[in-house]
């Protein structure tokens, strides 16, 4: 009886440890094929997070490019949409905010690195209060070369989900966001530069 039962307990057995095989490659397969046919977010531009810009992300789901009115210097109304075709490299600061004092500079050294090839462009959430304030600042700390933009609304910051300031956002010439950053980064450093340089062959 005990032979009887062993020898019909085999092929059960043996299936039942195929089964488990097919299963797993089965499992592995799809974890090959779901890693080969996933795009590479934002073709592969977050492996430049790293150094300065270490808490560089892709968003899977970025909102789009705020749109919502903004004032310049003279109080003239416009919105980021006069930048459509070009290459945005978007700020988000306030007056009050240490780190986003500390690397304007850094920002305004990037747009003359690569002027006529991005636009560096800060927008201000301070409100009306601290307006003239801002213009100032923003002058001196960037000896003039970056354009000055207030949201008194302060919607743009929900407008891009900012999870702290400063937050730097990269756009496409098609006007979607490529990467991102929360926090004050050193943008004058080789790291923002390889960044940039990998932008610019990607957007040409």
């Amino acid at each position: 009886m005990d032979t009887l039962n062993s020898s019909t307990r085999k092929p059960w057995a043996v299936w039942a440890a195929l089964a488990l095989i097919a299963v797993g490659l089965l499992a592995f397969l799809y974890v090959v094929f779901a890693a080969s046919s996933k795009p590479q977010s934002a073709s592969g531009l977050t492996q430049y997070a790293r150094g300065e810009l270490a808490q560089l992300v892709a968003l899977p789901e970025p909102p789009p490019m705020p749109m919502r009115a903004l004032q310049d210097a003279e109080g003239a109304e416009t919105n980021l949409g006069a930048l459509a075709g070009e290459i945005v490299v978007l700020n988000v600061w306030f007056t009050s905010c240490a780190p986003c004092i500390h690397e304007m500079p850094s920002l305004a050294a990037l747009q003359r690195r690569y002027e006529g090839r991005i636009r560096v462009t800060p927008v201000s959430i301070d409100g009306a209060a601290r307006r003239e304030e801002a213009i100032r600042m923003l002058d001196e700390l960037s000896g003039g070369d970056l354009p000055f933009l207030i949201d008194i609304s302060r919607g743009v910051a929900f407008d891009v989900r900012a999870s702290g300031f400063p937050v730097t956002i990269i756009y496409g010439r098609d006007g979607r966001e490529l990467v991102r950053l929360a926090g004050g980064a050193d943008w004058a450093g080789e790291d923002a530069f390889a960044l940039i340089d990998a932008v610019l062959a990607r957007e040409p």
